[in-house]
């Protein structure tokens, strides 16, 4: 008597895992021939496949595959009323698409048809699948020097990176996590009391629900966090090793800046000035030319030096485009008394003649 031999379905259902965070981050030419071949081996791993991008309300991700599997565009993108036909059980790619189709939507009947032995391991396939935790799946964003871009995140939340700046995003069924690896970035949240919106930058954490803010960790051993709408509440992120502080809760209009284990709120008359760079621009109000030299390299591949030191406390002023240099430079020149002089890469600032 003839055996059937069916995958062990620990191993179908955490390889089902595994092709779909890789699917979500991009295949390789390499990967797209191993996954096909993986799909080739058994129909059980198309419908593992489709049934855990479903139960994780993911099956966005499997798009890239209607380049050589046409049909996952209909469990992608079509939805389909339930039927109750059922599909006799056969080899070959057709029928394991087909299948992958009908279990997508929740067809009734479909394992009526397959023999006992595969019977038993459905339903254990269907156990494991419940119990076996979604992949991790972290999407990064970053922006090059210079470039200011916003992106729409899964949840209708938008994220606008200002230039040099790179975060990673993590969604799970309890939290959205944000880790801003460096620059800095505004938020504007979408609301969901279940879902607590956190940003981590460093040794810091900043938590809403939803809200509008901005996060910048560019400043040396700091961490600024301005609010515009809704409340945020900054405290020391849980895995940290540096000492805590007391937890702080912002309303509109104030920022704090975290330095040194010390935060210090203050309150913000006019917060469009400091996130002024969302528009294309930077402002100062007196700030002394060395902040003002440093703000502007963050903007350009180009550094500046300060050859006279009596220049670095002089206060500045004005409004200025982020990729407008030579003005800035002729402002500084005409209201200021600074003059300019390309040196390679650098850009050395003097006291102006007479």
């Amino acid at each position: 008597m003839n055996t059937l031999q069916f995958p062990s379905h620990t191993d179908v259902t955490e390889g089902a895992a595994l092709w779909i965070a890789k699917i979500d981050r991009g295949l390789s030419a390499h990967e797209e021939r191993e996954l096909s071949c993986w799909l080739e081996q058994s129909s059980l791993h198309g419908e593992a496949l489709v049934k855990c991008a479903s139960m994780w309300d993911l099956l966005d991700v499997l798009k890239p595959l209607s380049k050589f599997m046409p049909m996952a565009d209909i469990c992608v993108d079509a939805p389909v009323e339930p039927v109750q036909t059922a599909i006799p059980h056969a080899g070959g790619w057709g029928s394991a698409l087909a299948a992958s189709v009908i279990l997508a939507i929740g067809v009734i009947g479909l394992w009526s048809w397959l023999p006992s032995g595969a019977n038993s391991f459905a339903d254990s396939a269907a156990n494991s699948t419940a119990q076996l935790k979604p992949p991790r799946i972290i999407r990064h964003y970053q922006t090059a020097v210079g470039e200011t871009t916003t992106f729409a995140l899964s949840d209708g939340s938008l994220m606008q990176l200002n230039t040099d700046s790179k975060v990673a995003v993590e969604y799970s069924a309890s939290e959205r996590h944000i880790e801003l690896i460096k620059g800095e970035v505004f938020f504007d949240v979408a609301k969901n009391a279940k879902k607590p919106f956190v940003v981590e930058s460093g040794e810091d954490r900043v938590t809403a629900v939803g809200t509008a803010f901005s996060v910048d960790n560019t400043g040396e051993h700091s961490m600024e966090v301005i609010v515009t709408e809704g409340k945020v509440l900054v405290n020391r992120a849980p895995s940290t090793k540096a000492a805590y502080y007391a937890d702080v809760l912002l309303i509109p209009g104030q920022r704090v800046v975290v330095r040194n284990n010390q935060p210090k709120i203050s309150t913000e008359d006019d917060p469009s000035a400091s996130l002024a760079w969302r528009d294309g621009f930077v402002v100062f109000n007196g700030e002394p030319l060395s902040e003002v030299v440093r703000e502007i390299d963050r903007y350009t591949s180009l550094s500046f030096k300060i050859t006279d030191p009596s220049l670095a406390e002089i206060p500045v002023g004005g409004y200025f485009k982020t990729g407008d240099l030579d003005q800035l430079l002729l402002v500084l020149q005409q209201n200021f008394g600074v003059a300019s002089r390309r040196d390679g890469d650098q850009i050395l600032l003097s006291k102006l003649p007479g």
